[in-house]
């Protein structure tokens, strides 16, 4: 798999394995989808190639093999993977990281094929989402956003739901129509955990303040052309009602079922075709396969009237490949694995504690469950996320070394141009969020006016210019550890500086 866990797996493994050891990655994709920004794609607000590129040139530069071809069986007991093309390739440690199937047909009408709604599993479908959003602004009318029984990542729905508003009123549209959010879940962010704490009252007011109506406990049995089929049942799992919602665009979240290829090999899989492992992430049948992502079986927490999945997120799948990775190497080693339990506990408890953080994720993993009423800073945050990850696929061995064409080079010579273009450049002033004050040598400083001067350029506008540039810069001399420390320390600052005091979930403008 070449996903947002099967990608840093192969990285994670290749960095920590001799020269003389291989790694092939395998995927019918030749493209890496930062999946978690599809929805943000389906509302225009990103473009294809801002979250997609060809995974294989990143591949090659680190050494590791890319077949592009699909998985057609595992045959566990000899080692070895059949692909679509009849062709078979030996392995010593298997990582399965390929993500799980739509279940479509598990609610008539829902398979995005068909035309009646949209989905954003796939880049493909969030593209059409996109298109269809176009034409549907031309003529508006009534909004569904839903999610069928099964379910397991619910954040994305709400999230959608958002977008949707935010993206309406930034039209001017947002009173010619209605938007109502359809889920399984017993309660608004229920999220499959079943802890309520001030996390339901939070998102159930965020929801209100935009207008957007919430419907709980239900069963979405049916879609046809304008129409939601659905129905409702009490706490206690009773049906009490039938309802139809109509709907003139609609994006709809579906269960998940594991890939046809994985539950051809015996004792691999459980009865919904996921992977079944133990605590270190290995199959109990076969212990040189290892999984990662939606595509492992995880249990269910608490019981629902209608059946919701356990959830998951970008930042549990990567504790899970740096398991898978840690454990691939003590096997190798003959050293003892490591447990996933006590981060999947530990993650679990943050959730189900701060759960309407949850809207922002699996794209950070933001711990306060105050940060849901800061939309604007939980937005620039998400973005920031966005870019490290892609930004962290993309980084090749060796571009941690700046080189003569660096950030402070480019920016002056940017400058330098400007002036000789224009003959003299307008006096710029810096645009910051916050003032930074730092004591500079004597000479230091000189200088900096004197280019300055020299460029017609605002002082404190260049100074935070070349600042700009120079962290760009530093951060080229770190190796993958650090870059990593210093992402996690940056949402850190982030987060704890957040706003208290900004009422309602808002994305201001643009995805950007």
């Amino acid at each position: 798999g070449a996903g947002i866990a099967g990608v840093p797996a192969a990285y994670a493994i290749k960095n920590r394995l001799g020269p003389n050891d291989r790694v092939t990655l395998v995927s019918d994709r030749a493209d890496f989808n930062f999946v978690p920004s599809n929805p943000w794609l389906a509302m225009g607000w990103r473009d294809r190639a801002d979250i997609a590129f060809p995974i294989q040139p990143y591949l090659e530069a680190r050494g590791i093999h890319f077949v592009a071809q699909g998985l057609a069986r595992i045959h566990a007991t000899s080692n070895q993977v059949e692909l679509t093309d009849a062709s078979r390739l030996h392995y010593d440690y298997l990582v399965l990281a390929v993500g799980s199937a739509p279940a479509y047909d598990e609610v008539e009408g829902m398979d995005p094929a068909q035309g009646y709604v949209h989905a954003v599993v796939h880049i493909e479908q969030a593209i059409e989402a996109s298109q269809a959003y176009k034409e549907f602004v031309k003529n508006p009318g009534p909004i569904v956003i839903g999610a069928a029984a099964g379910c397991a990542i619910l954040g994305p729905v709400y999230e959608t739901a958002f977008l949707v508003d935010a993206d309406l009123r930034r039209r001017g549209l947002r009173e010619r129509v209605t938007i109502t959010l359809v889920t399984p879940e017993p309660y608004v962010a229920h999220f499959g955990i079943g802890a309520k704490t001030e996390t339901q009252r939070l998102l159930e007011n965020a929801l209100a303040d935009r207008g957007i109506v919430s419907m709980c406990n239900m069963k979405t049995t049916k879609i046809t052309p304008g129409h939601i089929h659905l129905t409702q049942y009490d706490l206690g799992g009773k049906e009490i009602a039938q309802t139809t919602l109509p709907f003139a665009f609609g994006i709809y979240a579906p269960a998940y079922r594991g890939i046809a290829a994985l539950s051809r090999t015996p004792g691999l899989t459980d009865a919904r075709g996921m992977v079944t492992v133990d605590e270190y992430l290995r199959n109990p049948a076969y212990p040189n396969v290892y999984a990662a992502g939606i595509c492992v079986a995880q249990p269910s927490f608490a019981p629902t009237p209608v059946p919701v999945g356990p959830p998951e997120s970008v930042y549990s799948i990567q504790n899970q490949v740096d398991t898978v990775t840690r454990n691939i190497i003590a096997a190798i080693k003959k050293e003892a694995p490591a447990s996933a339990l006590p981060q999947r506990a530990k993650w679990l408890s943050d959730l189900g504690e701060t759960g309407a953080a949850h809207l922002a994720e699996p794209q950070i993993p933001l711990r306060n469950i105050n940060r849901i009423k800061q939309g604007r800073w939980v937005h620039l945050a998400k973005v920031g996320f966005e870019q490290y990850f892609i930004n962290k696929i993309k980084l090749k061995p060796g571009e941690h070394a700046p080189s003569v064409a660096s950030h402070v080079a480019t920016t002056v010579q940017h400058l330098q141009s400007e002036k000789e273009a224009g003959g003299t450049q307008a006096t710029r002033t810096a645009t910051v969020a916050r003032r930074l004050d730092i004591a500079v040598e004597r000479d230091a400083n000189y200088e900096l006016r004197a280019l300055a001067k020299t460029l017609n350029v605002d002082e404190k506008a260049i100074a935070a210019m070349l600042l700009n540039a120079a962290l760009k810069d530093a951060k080229r001399y770190l190796d993958e550890v650090a870059l990593a420390d210093m992402e996690q320390a940056r949402r850190d600052l982030i987060l704890a500086e957040l706003p208290e005091n900004q009422p309602g979930v808002e994305f201001h403008g643009g995805g950007t």
